[in-house]
């Protein structure tokens, strides 16, 4: 069975957690990294020091209320970037603002979630995301 890789941009060491149990619960098979700022997820992103060695992620769980600079920021340099554009982006917020969800969609977001994750929600996204990854053969859901 496949390992969803999965990035989670997250300042907040409890959603970080709940994220993570939520993921156990729905038996999804996955890696979890986390970085707490834009800054992080940019070097992460790019493999600069100190993350030269990790693989790109098949997911990006995005928090866009972040110190310093805002997910928007990551969100930009995703859907932007050739290398990097491939990669789905969920945005993970508490913001309950149209006006976020609406900027984050026009700037390429593939889905909006409010926090805290519904794991029905998450599990019917995966399963969408593992069609396109062709996963077919590497569940990473287990049933």
């Amino acid at each position: 069975m496949r390992a969803l890789n999965i990035l989670q941009v997250e300042d907040n060491e409890i959603d970080i957690i709940i994220t993570e149990e939520i993921l156990d619960q729905g038996r999804v098979l996955k890696t979890l990294n986390a970085v707490s700022t834009a800054e992080e997820a940019l070097l992460y992103l790019n493999k600069k020091s100190p993350f030269q060695t990790v693989e790109l992620p098949d997911l990006i769980l995005l928090d866009i209320n972040l110190p310093i600079s805002n997910g928007f920021s990551v969100l930009f340099e995703v859907k932007n970037n050739p290398e990097l554009s491939h990669i789905p982006v969920i945005i993970l917020s508490s913001s309950t603002s149209d006006y976020d969800r609406s900027f984050a969609f026009k700037n390429g977001a593939d889905e909006f979630f409010e926090k805290p994750l519904e794991i029905d929600l998450l599990k019917y996204y995966l399963s969408k995301l593992e069609e396109n990854l062709s996963l077919a053969d590497s569940k990473i859901i287990n049933q």
